[in-house]
């Protein structure tokens, strides 16, 4: 399991734990991928690509070898990356509101990158910080979340995560193309798309391309909800997997 961009792995701790007890013959690891949580840079720079062939490394060196990948947001782009460097194995892919499209850099994860910009370097509390990015929009969910990713310093809260490699993160996000993976998949891979109903993340176009792609082999699920659909609703999406994951 992938998160997305200011993120980490226990973001998806509560569904992983749902979708075990639903289904005992799985394990689920929960990753960090570079620059987010406990990992530092990761060895192959900062893109989809890089991302996608560390996580190739951590498997390797883990002994560990995945019948599923699932990726929300940014990582359902580093999950199609994985995907398009695993056409020898079976292989499901969850993609969970991302898109394979290419486009000019926008929404409310790239916006934030302004928004923390303008902010102070230091906080006296983690609700300190929340507070003032709900007061630039966000929800004070979003800025809860966010907050997390502020650790100690003395008296004092500073951000763990190093903005700049965000930016190159996201501008490689929205720079990369996947469709092929898409429309011309592995024989033995599967490809399943979540659209959050109040989510832009899929555009019309990419909606209709994906209904269109590769039938028996893609599937689209549309669900109630918000791009961050996992935390707002994570019993839609523990049900989705539990029920769609192969058996």
């Amino acid at each position: 399991m992938l998160h997305g961009i200011y993120g980490r792995g226990r973001n998806w701790q509560s569904i992983a734990k749902s979708v075990v007890a639903a289904r005992p013959e799985y394990q689920c690891f929960l990753v960090d991928l570079p620059h987010h949580g406990d990992s530092g840079p990761g060895a192959h720079g900062d893109t989809v690509m890089g991302l996608a062939a560390d996580l190739d490394d951590w498997l390797a060196a883990s002994g560990i070898v995945v019948d599923a990948v699932l990726g929300h947001s940014f990582g359902g782009k580093v999950a199609l990356a994985f995907a398009k460097n695993h056409h020898d194995q079976p292989l499901h892919t969850w993609v969970i509101d991302s898109t394979p499209d290419a486009r000019a850099p926008s929404g409310s994860a790239w916006g934030m990158l302004d928004i923390i910009r303008e902010l102070p370097e230091h906080f006296a509390s983690r609700g300190e910080a929340a507070k003032a990015i709900t007061a630039a929009g966000y929800a004070p969910g979003v800025g809860q979340w966010m907050s997390s990713n502020l650790r100690r310093a003395g008296d004092r809260f500073v951000w763990q995560l190093n903005f700049d490699a965000m930016d190159a993160l996201m501008r490689s996000f929205f720079a990369t193309e996947l469709w092929s993976e898409v429309e011309s998949p592995a024989p033995d891979h599967t490809l399943h798309f979540l659209k959050a109903s109040e989510s832009s993340v899929l555009s019309a176009d990419a909606v209709a391309r994906l209904e269109r792609a590769s039938p028996g082999q893609v599937f689209l699920h549309h669900r109630t909800g918000g791009h961050w659909i996992h935390s707002e609703a994570p019993d839609v999406v523990t049900e989705l997997l539990s029920g769609a994951l192969p058996r």
